[in-house]
């Protein structure tokens, strides 16, 4: 057998799956985009690039767009910040860590609709868990209407990152845990700060990590569709919609397939563009590290 074939009869399968599951669907997706296909029951008619220039002008979309800002600035900080945090106390040993990483860790067995449904109970007006606790601590000043159109899109990022940040924490830990506490040890035995080990070499060393965790980040903030749906669908008055949804209203509740295919697709631009450049970098600066 020819030895430059060896190798792609190997990835075959792997190249196949994806062009069924991957790289069709996109085609697809942007195939549909380019029409004015409204259900499913037959195929729209040729409209080219006119549902985007209906996009540009949309309103609603870019409502939509304005928060999906948001949502990445937000899910890129609170949930990592938080997460390398909380790593870094709970891989100490000190009795009731266990107890600790199981309460931190028990988001992650919640999907982002059933964390969306309890956190719809947290946040309801006077009776909710956070209104109860901040009338308990005498904080009533501090209550404001946690899903009304000023404080939506805040509070639905917060319950979001909740389980986000389990996520992250996950990840971090992992990292932590492949670095060699020799090094660690070398540098306190040679005077370096807790400051200093941790920028010079704990946070270099955790860019595998870094990279897992930021792009799950920011695919989940482009994607935040099922806990906006379940919290408050997109309202009040649009206060809280992100292209996710948007695409999720026009194609399943509005039945403009093309229209939605076309905002899909604007979702998948925007995810390659920050997450590639953002792994090629962070892969190639590994690189670096290494040689």
């Amino acid at each position: 057998m020819n030895a430059r074939l060896t190798p792609w009869l190997f990835l075959m399968p792997a190249i196949l799956i994806y062009g069924i599951f991957g790289a069709y669907p996109i085609f697809q997706t942007f195939a549909i985009s380019l029409t004015d296909q409204v259900g499913v029951a037959e195929p729209g008619t040729f409209v080219g690039l006119q549902n985007y220039v209906t996009l540009i002008q949309d309103e609603y979309f870019l409502n939509a767009l304005k928060h999906t800002g948001i949502w990445v600035i937000a899910f890129l900080i609170v949930p990592n910040s938080l997460a390398i945090t909380i790593a870094l106390l709970v891989k100490q040993t000190f009795w009731g860590a266990s107890l600790i990483k199981t309460v931190f860790f028990l988001p992650l067995a919640l999907s982002f609709a059933i964390v969306g449904v309890v956190w719809g109970w947290i946040y309801e007006p006077d009776v909710g868990l956070l209104d109860q606790l901040l009338i308990a601590l005498g904080l009533e000043g501090l209550i404001v209407e946690w899903l009304g159109p000023d404080a939506a899109t805040y509070s639905v990022i917060a319950a979001a990152a909740w389980r986000q940040t389990a996520f992250a924490t996950v990840v971090f830990l992992a990292g932590l845990s492949a670095i060699p506490q020799e090094l660690i040890e070398a540098a306190k035995v040679d005077g370096g700060t807790r400051r200093q080990i941790f920028f010079r070499i704990t946070l270099p060393l955790l860019k595998p990590a870094s990279t897992i965790a930021v792009s799950s980040a920011l695919i989940h903030a482009l994607l935040a569709t099922e806990i906006v749906l379940t919290m408050t669908e997109g309202g009040p008055f649009g206060s809280s919609e992100v292209v996710g949804y948007r695409m999720y209203m026009e194609t399943f509740w509005n039945y403009k397939f093309g229209y939605g295919a076309a905002i899909g697709v604007i979702v998948t631009l925007m995810t390659a563009t920050m997450v590639v450049p953002y792994v090629r970098r962070m892969a190639k600066a590994q690189e670096r590290d290494w040689s």
